[in-house]
């Protein structure tokens, strides 16, 4: 991911039409009204695992404490769901490529999967690729547009949410690329997602906490990490994406805004190339988080 690709590239990184309602998320208060979010890990944390089958990782996802995972693609969803299921978890989302010049911009599985697992899928999250288009290039828009407001269309009777995933070296490469590209769409299935790593790495931390919030109500999704703060933009992965808890920059300034705007979707854990092992840094990544939680809902 920042890192991913499905292409082997080497970053491997309903129509309901909004007005100024609110978009359709789930899951971040519990019956008390605190916030805390369904905490998910990404498929790029399982790299160094001890075993690749299903069923170790997804004992190792649960043994951690996470609510679910995210795949890559649609190659291992059969694989996966069954064991999930055993285990009370989640498949929250799949990262899936959006290509704008191609004329089958999407995989063409992913209809008869989606209607497959109906029910069993939450969100797909787009990178977004273009040869034709710059990145950040509104010239784009048009077409994506008609692609998302597609999909959007098929997947609102299944209940499944889209995200446009900001990623480095892609077409919709900031956030605020997907924020302009979710306000035209104007369905509310279709988002922005905020990834942390990639948004200290576009535009650095300065205006997190306005920008973010400005967003609303067209955040979709949401990932974290630990990070190093200071001048981002020079930084490489190393140093942006580190198990959470970890580096210097406050992971706390993004979960309090979520909190502040009412944010009620689930947040991701990005991993990729952690060089620690998951079994060691997703429980260490899920005790920082129920810290950081603990903390937001007890301040003043």
């Amino acid at each position: 991911m920042a890192c991913r690709e499905d292409n082997g590239g080497m970053q491997h990184s309903i129509p309901l039409i909004l007005s100024s309602a609110v978009m359709l998320n789930f899951g971040a208060c519990n019956d008390d009204g605190k916030f805390h979010p369904e905490f998910f890990a990404f498929q790029t944390g399982f790299a160094n695992a001890t075993k690749n089958d299903p069923a170790y990782l997804a004992d190792m996802v649960q043994t951690a404490g996470f609510d679910g995972v995210e795949l890559m693609g649609l190659g291992r969803v059969d694989a996966f769901l069954p064991e999930l299921a055993k285990r009370n978890l989640k498949l929250h989302a799949l990262y899936l490529k959006l290509d704008l010049d191609s004329k089958q911009p999407y995989d063409a599985n992913l209809k008869q999967v989606l209607t497959k697992h109906k029910g069993q899928i939450h969100y797909l999250w787009f990178h977004v690729h273009s040869g034709k288009h710059p990145r950040s290039d509104p010239a784009g828009d048009e077409r994506c547009v008609q692609v998302l407001r597609e999909l959007s269309d098929f997947a609102r009777p299944l209940n499944v949410r889209i995200g446009i995933y900001m990623h480095v070296g892609l077409w919709a490469e900031r956030f605020s690329d997907g924020v302009r590209i979710a306000r035209k769409v104007k369905r509310d299935n279709v988002g922005a997602v905020f990834n942390l790593c990639h948004y200290l790495r576009t535009v650095g931390p300065d205006n997190l906490e306005q920008e973010l919030t400005g967003a609303f109500p067209h955040v979709m999704l949401v990932s974290i990490n630990g990070a190093d703060d200071g001048d981002t933009t020079r930084m490489g992965w190393n140093r942006l994406i580190q198990p959470l808890g970890d580096g210097t920059f406050d992971v706390a300034r993004v979960l309090k805004v979520l909190r502040t705007m009412n944010y009620d979707g689930p947040v991701g854990l990005q991993g990729f190339a952690v060089p620690q092992k998951p079994e060691e840094f997703f429980p260490a990544s899920v005790k920082a988080w129920n810290k950081y939680i603990r903390n937001i809902n007890n301040r003043p």
